[in-house]
């Protein structure tokens, strides 16, 4: 019995070894912070699928309009919103993915962000947005 654990060891050893292996780059990859790209990348991806779902005022977090908005500002672009996705929906299929594409940065606060809409009927859209860095969060950039 003795003599068979021994022969097993370095089979037992090795599968371990592969564990230890695969759980350190695992981790690696988990922790593995963003770059600016993809943080703003990220940041366009939650807000226009917040938009999709009609979570008008997670996405309106994610807009840079210069300055903080007063209640009345807030409830008009609320309004902006359904009506402007009322209106593609009523244009346009169902969206199945928004994909983003690239990002280039123009400067340390400055990313233009390349993304595509897929539809259900097959069809697709791209676009372009610029995110602005403000401390850690990027946000759109509605206005030049």
């Amino acid at each position: 019995m003795y003599h068979l654990t021994i022969c097993h060891l370095p089979f037992a050893m090795r599968g371990v070894g592969k564990i230890i292996l695969v759980l350190g780059l695992l981790c690696m990859v988990s922790c593995h912070e963003p770059t600016p790209e993809e943080a703003a990348q990220i940041a366009l991806k939650e807000a226009l699928e917040a938009l999709e779902k009609g979570e008008h005022d997670v996405y309106l977090q994610h807009v840079d309009f210069g300055k903080e908005m007063d209640s009345m500002q807030t409830t008009y672009m609320r309004d902006v919103l359904r009506q402007h996705v009322g209106w593609r929906r009523s244009e346009r299929a169902v969206v199945l993915s928004i994909d983003m594409v690239d990002a280039k940065m123009q400067d340390d606060s400055v990313c233009t962000v390349y993304y595509q809409y897929s539809f259900a009927d097959g069809t697709r859209e791209v676009g372009a947005q610029k995110m602005v860095r403000h401390g850690d969060e990027w946000k759109l950039r509605l206005r030049n």
